[in-house]
């Protein structure tokens, strides 16, 4: 007997449908999201830098490993190409934000490292984001607080009263 793998034909009709409030909360879920990111961008360029500076600043701060993180491994983090995390890079050691050091184990690698401009920058704006996100986290939540048991009935996602 054979089993349908994730994406085939077979497994996309096992799925339940969603439900129209299923869809409604995925609607306001993204609504949501949305209007954050662009919160998020309005709030970098008050401080003149752009969103994905200050998303590169929250990778390397906090990056978890016993040495600072790699240009290859900012790549990954904010998934985006190699070339394209170096020249982020680039802009962001022009704007005195990250400093390079080349490993020692490795030289073709440079290591990534925020400076105390770095630091000040990221945390106003992790200030300024967390503030945010406290003041509106029960919207992010609320499309999707309902019993887990419950998801994928036809009663899933009602808005409570």
């Amino acid at each position: 007997m054979s089993q349908s793998r994730p994406g085939t034909a077979s497994a996309k009709s096992a799925r339940p449908r969603p439900t129209d409030a299923e869809l409604a909360a995925l609607a306001e879920f993204r609504a949501t999201l949305r209007k954050f990111l662009a919160f998020s961008e309005q709030a970098a360029a008050a401080q003149g830098v752009t969103m994905q500076w200050y998303q590169a600043l929250l990778v390397i701060k906090t990056f978890n490993s016993n040495s600072p993180i790699t240009v290859g491994e900012l790549a990954n983090q904010l998934m985006i190409r190699h070339h394209s995390a170096a020249e982020l890079v680039s802009r962001l050691e022009a704007g005195k934000l990250v400093r390079r050091e080349s490993d020692s184990d490795d030289r073709r690698k440079s290591l990534l490292v925020i400076t105390a401009a770095g630091e000040r920058r990221l945390a106003d704006l992790a200030a300024v984001h967390l503030e945010h996100l406290r003041a509106v986290e029960d919207s992010f939540l609320k499309p999707f607080k309902v019993p887990a048991t419950s998801l994928g009935s036809p009663d899933a996602l009602q808005a409570e009263p």
